[in-house]
């Protein structure tokens, strides 16, 4: 085989990893919610509830929690500081809203420790590049014909590098999703729930942020 065409094997297996792990872990958070996403927090406090109360444990009760119907996800920002919850999660009292808005109230506790590392800029921007790089991808096999080979290796050595910044921006999430559980579990609102629901309901928690690139684009409202 050619060496230009193993090079271009390697590099395309590897960006098709690289797209395929958002929708990888859509698809993994689907398969938890099937699972436990109908269990009710045993406490019966609802996400934003929630929310709050790790705030106050924090002694961070000036950040808000707001509900948001037109925010494409739930998120945390630094710049007002306020919790955005969408209407499910802000009023919803299952588990995995609970852990969901756990994890935003993380950012914050992350904010107050000046370890937030400007995760909502760069969500928005893996959300902008989940939603561009199917055209990009278009205009990348019609326009390049003589040049393809490269301007491919080129096209998947950006979708890696964003998978790995992506990957290195998930460490923050992990963080925050431990800091939300904590304080959860030292309100004792965690009681009565087995171990195996927690982890769940935390893992897709975190899975819902590896998931962005694919869970708020076109491409997913055209599959799903």
């Amino acid at each position: 085989m050619h060496p230009e065409i193993k090079i271009l094997l390697l590099f395309v297996l590897a960006g098709l990893f690289a797209l395929g792990l958002p929708w990888w872990a859509w698809r993994r958070v689907r398969s938890l919610e099937q699972k436990y996403g109908r269990i009710l927090l045993v406490r019966g406090v609802s996400g934003a509830q929630a929310a709050r109360i790790i705030l106050l444990r924090g002694e961070i009760p000036q950040v808000d929690v707001d509900e948001s119907a037109v925010s494409v996800t739930d998120f945390y920002s630094a710049f007002e500081p306020a919790i955005k919850l969408s209407p499910a999660t802000y009023e919803g009292k299952r588990l995995f809203d609970v852990a969901r808005a756990a994890r935003l109230a993380g950012h914050a506790l992350q904010h107050r420790d000046r370890k937030l590392g400007g995760l909502a800029s760069w969500d928005s921007f893996m959300i902008l590049w989940g939603n561009v790089w199917p055209v990009l991808l278009v205009v990348l096999v019609i326009g390049t014909k003589g040049r393809f080979v490269w301007a491919a290796i080129g096209f998947a050595l950006l979708a890696i590098i964003l998978a790995v910044g992506h990957l290195l921006k998930h460490t923050h999430v992990q963080d925050a999703a431990r800091r939300g559980r904590q304080e959860l579990e030292g309100a004792k609102l965690l009681d009565g729930h087995p171990e195996e629901e927690i982890e769940a309901a935390f893992l897709a928690a975190r899975l819902d942020h590896m998931a962005l690139p694919y869970s708020k684009t076109w491409l997913r409202l055209l599959f799903s």
